[in-house]
């Protein structure tokens, strides 16, 4: 039948060349990612650093109307409420630590997941870890929609769709979408930012005043800044670029600056009003790394300035630009393309807007390095909270991969398929380190991370110690976050921890005890008897006798071959506390 053969014809054509392809295409493309996304999720052994699990407890408040409280107490928070005659046992409770988004966006993925908040025996993987890792993702994904329209401006549309296919093959990108931490979000901020940047420049270009667009891009570094206070060094690194190239000259910085401090201000007031201090327990973290890390810092009841020398700094210093430079290409995911981009820098680029973009992510890249330097890059199971080289492999590709393919076709080969062989080796390229953290590939994995943490065993607390009570633990962000009690960090010394419980200066006494594998079996002997634990060491040990110590019930019943123990004022594993 000729109407048959018509059909045929018309559907054929629309397969290979019209509208129908593209849509064939796409369902591809979506189809491959969402292949990945479900090989990760196999993978998934739950939320794996401090920080992910302390603004994930935050998110779970926000969520419950409880507003940026926390279940967890550092003992330096403690010290400093005190200097500053505030009320302990109410202000204690209210985070000043932690940036104020990342448990914003937590508390939206949380809500998804209401009625598994509380964790059991039975479930291996916290529901809420799934909702936070799935909302990680979905960033990561709208990032890579975002670095397309903004390399489609830089380029073409044929590079920037090259572009987001290398960045979704990065395997530490859907790591890090897997962590819990805030560097998704981060991504997807300063991509958003980064094309905002593009359209100024875009209207510098055309004569055209670029101020309106740099005063959206000052809100989005104000987001960035209460996603991340690091990113304060990225926005200075605009700062000074913006400077000298937009014009009129000096305004354009100042519009962005104060936009940003704008967007800021609230926060720092809120963290001023509750702690006395506009930066809040975290301005101590500068400290990390001077003489003592942020462990031992937070620990202490009192800051020690006396350590706190010019030339202890200037050694962090050069110490932390050391050691980025000698793991530079670790830290861009393994991305040979990423890191041409400073080859890239030596190549004269047509478009304006192109040219001079290379130089303003340099100019933040740069900040982000200096301030990495300075806090230090402190990693929990092979991902780290302050690793901004992260969110730079996007925009970093884009030239790496243009300076690549204009090199490539300098040759000037006329070889068949060549060209797509070329692209071809560098997608397998960057592909490598995903390839091989495939289950088929990697060795076997415990499907948690013990040590030292093992969520079920840890939300038994929720069911021994009552909402108002209070554990001291080694691990306060995951008490916090499977349990959903509140928690003080082991202080430095028992003397320390029995000041607080005899005045009761957290609103209450302290009830329980909860040593794990951080303390003890994750140590050595000479880190636990002359570490940061000296103090404990007798407790951690098992050798100081119970009946001189105030928590005398013992329970080893919260970890693997004995690794943990959990005291207590009365017997907690066969009877509930009063209530």
């Amino acid at each position: 039948m000729p109407g048959s053969e018509d059909f045929v014809q018309s559907a054929v054509h629309a397969l290979e060349a019209g509208g129908l392809a593209v849509w064939v295409k796409r369902g591809l493309v979506a189809i491959a990612i969402t292949g990945i996304i479900v090989l990760y999720f196999y993978q998934f052994r739950g939320l794996s650093t401090s920080q992910a699990m302390d603004q994930a407890q935050i998110g779970r408040a926000i969520a419950s109307g409880e507003g940026w409280s926390t279940k967890l107490v550092r003992p330096l928070a403690v010290g400093q409420l005190q200097r500053h005659n505030k009320d302990v046992a109410r202000n204690i409770w209210y985070d000043t630590y932690n940036a104020p988004l990342p448990p914003l966006v937590d508390a939206i993925a949380l809500l998804m997941v209401k009625s598994h908040w509380k964790m059991n025996l039975h479930t291996v993987i916290y529901a809420g870890d799934k909702a936070i890792a799935a909302i990680s993702i979905l960033l990561f994904i709208a990032s890579v929609a975002v670095l397309f329209f903004t390399a489609r401006r830089l380029f073409d549309r044929h590079l920037a769709l090259l572009v987001c296919g290398l960045v979704l093959l990065c395997d530490a990108m859907w790591q890090y979408s897997l962590s819990g931490l805030p560097q998704m979000l981060l991504l997807f901020l300063l991509n958003l930012t980064i094309y905002l940047l593009v359209r100024a420049v875009e209207s510098q270009h055309r004569d055209e005043s670029p101020l309106k667009w740099l005063a959206v891009a000052g809100v989005g570094f104000g987001l960035l800044a209460l996603s991340h206070a690091l990113t304060f060094w990225i926005f200075l690194g605009a700062l000074i670029f913006s400077t000298f190239f937009f014009r009129p000259r000096g305004w354009s910085s100042l519009i962005m600056l104060a936009i940003g401090a704008l967007v800021y201000l609230p926060w720092m007031i809120r963290t001023w009003i509750v702690s006395g201090n506009l930066g809040g327990v975290a301005i101590y973290s500068v400290f990390n790394g001077v003489s003592h890390n942020e462990t031992g810092w937070m620990r202490r009841m009192s800051f020690d300035s006396n350590v706190a020398v010019l030339g202890a700094f200037r050694d962090k210093l050069t110490g932390g630009l050391l050691s980025q430079t000698s793991h530079l290409f670790e830290y861009f995911g393994l991305s040979v393309v990423a890191l041409v981009f400073f080859v890239s820098l030596l190549h004269s680029f047509k478009k304006t807007e192109t040219a001079a973009m290379r130089w303003i992510i340099l100019a933040m890249w740069g900040g982000a390095v200096l301030g990495m330097a300075l806090y230090g890059i402190s990693e929990e199971q092979s991902v780290a909270a302050n690793q901004l080289h992260l969110i730079f492999i996007p925009l970093m590709t884009c030239y790496g991969l243009a300076y690549l393919l204009v090199q490539w076709n300098r040759l000037g080969l006329e070889i068949p398929f060549a060209r797509a062989g070329f692209i071809t080796f560098l997608y397998l390229l960057c592909a490598v380190p995903m390839l091989f953290s495939m289950p088929w590939l990697s060795p076997p994995r415990a499907k948690v991370y013990w040590p030292p943490y093992m969520p079920p065993l840890i939300g038994v607390l929720n069911d021994w110690m009552n909402p108002d009570e209070i554990t001291a633990t080694d691990m306060p962000w995951a008490v916090a976050w499977y349990a959903d009690r509140r928690s003080l960090w082991l202080p430095e010394t028992q003397r320390a921890m029995s000041d607080l419980n005899d005045y009761k200066t957290l609103g209450g006494p302290i009830n329980g005890l909860y040593l794990t594998a951080i303390s003890g079996t994750e140590n050595k002997l000479r880190d636990i008897v002359k570490g940061e634990y000296r103090d404990w060491a007798a407790v951690i040990q098992r050798n100081q006798l119970l009946e001189k110590f105030p928590l005398k019930w013992n329970t080893v019943a919260l970890g693997l071959d004995n690794e943990c123990i959990f005291l207590s004022d009365h017997d907690r594993e066969h009877s509930k506390p009063a209530q």
